[in-house]
């Protein structure tokens, strides 16, 4: 059997993943990762969050109006695919933990990330942006999923985030935020999912290709939040 390490990354993907296909861009090498010195650690990768698409029910069926539907399937990529599957790409992905996560301890938390601290100037000593997949839904919206991170002399702060917009008809976003503190044994992780449809937005159309603007203005249909508590 063909070890891991030796396949190429669409190979790779192929075998991992059971999506009929995949992204327009996808990103195999884009990755964040951190590692404790005591051996464990979390990372953020397409692949890893492309597991979490469902690759047998297309999601969004209900919601496309007869009209979008009959027009998508037009595009020769829609016609070939065989199977159902979430074709938004849609992820509730949070990062992959990784090494002795047996030193690791999740539980929810009443706490939160103090956003108006981040706000605060501070000097950044590392700072990466990277997309980790993106389709432009056969030119009927775009589906991103992107991953910043930016590291300060006493905290570092991540952002995973999804972002879809199928046109005129909803947008979406899943962020993970994570942030660690100098000082504390753990990390505070915020997961939530934003959405609405857009005839019910009374933004201006230029917002909704603005995620970060767009934020405030959605509807919140889930939220988790959590600390990983580790010990040094």
């Amino acid at each position: 059997m063909t070890d891991d390490c030796t396949l190429c990354d669409f190979c790779l993907y192929e075998k991992e993943l059971e999506l009929p296909q995949l992204p327009e861009m996808t990103f195999p090498t884009n990755s964040i990762r951190l590692e404790h010195e005591n051996g464990f650690g979390i990372e953020f990768n397409a692949l890893e969050a492309l597991k979490l698409v469902d690759s047998k029910n297309d999601v969004m069926k209900v919601a496309i109006s007869e009209a979008w539907q009959e027009s998508r399937l037009d595009d020769s990529k829609i016609k070939d695919v065989v199977k159902p599957f979430d074709w938004t790409y849609s992820s509730h992905y949070k990062g992959t933990l990784f090494g002795k996560t047996d030193l690791l301890n999740i539980l929810p938390t009443e706490e939160r990330i103090d956003v108006e601290k981040l706000k605060v100037k501070s000097k950044i000593l590392f700072y990466q942006d990277l997309i980790l997949f993106e389709d432009e839904l056969a030119d009927n919206g775009t589906a991103q999923l992107s991953v910043k991170m930016r590291i300060m002399p006493d905290s570092f702060f991540i952002l995973l985030r999804y972002f879809l917009r199928v046109d005129h008809l909803l947008v979406r976003i899943i962020d993970t935020r994570l942030y660690y503190e100098e000082g504390t044994n753990y990390l505070l992780r915020e997961h939530m999912t934003k959405e609405n449809k857009i005839k019910d937005l009374t933004v201006s159309p230029a917002l909704l290709n603005n995620p970060s603007e767009l934020w405030d203005h959605l509807t919140t249909v889930s939220f988790e939040y959590e600390k990983i508590e580790f010990q040094n």
